[in-house]
């Protein structure tokens, strides 16, 4: 795979500068893994980037990979600490050369642990805080040739996983031993690391609207809802597939049908321009005439790239659902759960696709119904 010219990434710190002039931020401290990689080119953990609009930015690292940080961004003013208390007083010093200290400075909200943010603010007890991704989605909701590359790469990874978990599937096996298939798959592929773990959500379990994977026995004739989110050079992917534990009946056959078919027409239903409440609006429109679709949990997608769930996200930020989609966005169809009652089970298939000047189209493509 071709690697991203570091000027890409200048390129992009210079347009999130426009965009900060544009809402009255005065400079982004950028900790979480994604918004750094995706203004700085580098890849690194418990690292820091001060992003100002005017001066020029400074990364903040150990001090051991301060030579790896440098070859890796096109940052040249990179400062190592070696203890805490070091580290405490690089950062103050570096926001105080940019003249941050009492300044609209924005915070990677969003991802970073929440005692980081407290204590970032009680260290800057003058600034007013934003949440960075009010700059920078700005410009990751649209993925250029880079990006996109590495989302049908991750696409694939993904794709091995699900293959993996459902040739694992029998009777008597445990929900962790399948997510185990999966990732091992996934590992030997090139999955990096997962942006959530595995879901495996059999029998009574598939029902839960939120996944996990527990050292439950799947027995014969259940459900079992498996959902992966591989990270391949620093993308992401949110796909999920519905199987049967042996020979599935003739209503879990007709609800899982239900849930493709939905998806499917759903897909065929977009253009650029609607937003992404009309994406939820017709899937719930589809399903609603078909056999359980009235069951369907309203909640049709979620961007996905350097996250597996990021924005837009409307089941978090409500406002998002007036976004308008355009070409060169990438969201997950399906995202959400169709629990039938009279089965005491849910199904769910959730695919990434990417918005086209025509429409949308499936980035991931494994088959959708296992039989």
């Amino acid at each position: 795979m071709e690697p991203v010219p570091l000027e890409v990434f200048e390129d992009r710190a210079n347009r999130a500068r426009q965009v900060m002039e544009e809402l009255g931020v005065d400079g982004m401290q950028l900790t979480g893994r994604e918004n750094y990689h995706y203004l700085s080119g580098d890849v690194r953990n418990v690292a820091r980037m001060l992003l100002p609009v005017e001066a020029d930015p400074i990364l903040i690292v150990f001090y051991t990979e301060v030579e790896f940080a440098s070859e890796r961004s096109w940052v040249k003013d990179v400062r190592g600490w070696s203890t805490p208390a070091e580290l405490m007083k690089t950062f103050l010093g570096a926001m105080k050369d940019l003249g941050l200290k009492d300044k609209v400075v924005g915070f990677d909200v969003h991802t970073v642990p929440a005692f980081l943010l407290h204590k970032f603010e009680t260290l800057n007890p003058k600034i007013q805080l934003v949440e960075n991704e009010e700059v920078t989605m700005r410009l990751r909701y649209f993925k250029d040739d880079y990006e996109l590359e590495r989302m049908r790469s991750a696409a694939r990874v993904a794709e091995k996983g699900i293959a993996a978990a459902l040739d694992a599937i029998e009777p008597g096996v445990t929900e962790t031993h399948v997510a185990a298939r999966a990732e091992g798959a996934m590992r030997e592929a090139g999955a990096e690391r997962f942006g959530a773990s595995t879901f495996v959500d059999s029998g009574p379990n598939s029902i839960c609207l939120h996944g996990a994977a527990s050292t439950r026995r799947m027995q014969e004739g259940e459900v079992v809802i498996v959902d992966v989110h591989p990270v391949v050079n620093q993308y992401s992917c949110d796909m999920a597939r519905t199987a049967v534990c042996g020979k599935p009946s003739p209503e879990q056959a007709r609800a899982l049908e239900t849930y493709v078919e939905g998806q499917r027409r759903t897909l065929e239903s977009i253009r650029p321009g609607m937003k992404v409440a009309d994406l939820t609006r017709n899937f719930v429109e589809i399903v609603s005439e078909l056999p359980y679709g009235e069951s369907w949990v309203p909640a049709a997608s979620h961007g996905v790239g350097l996250e597996f769930e990021e924005w837009p996200h409307p089941s978090h930020y409500p406002q998002h659902l007036q976004l308008e989609l355009k070409p060169r966005m990438t969201l997950t169809l399906g995202h959400s759960i169709l629990p039938v009652a009279e089965l005491g089970e849910g199904f769910r298939v959730e695919d990434v696709i990417l918005i086209t000047a025509e429409g949308a189209e499936y980035l991931t493509d494994f088959p959708r119904l296992p039989w």
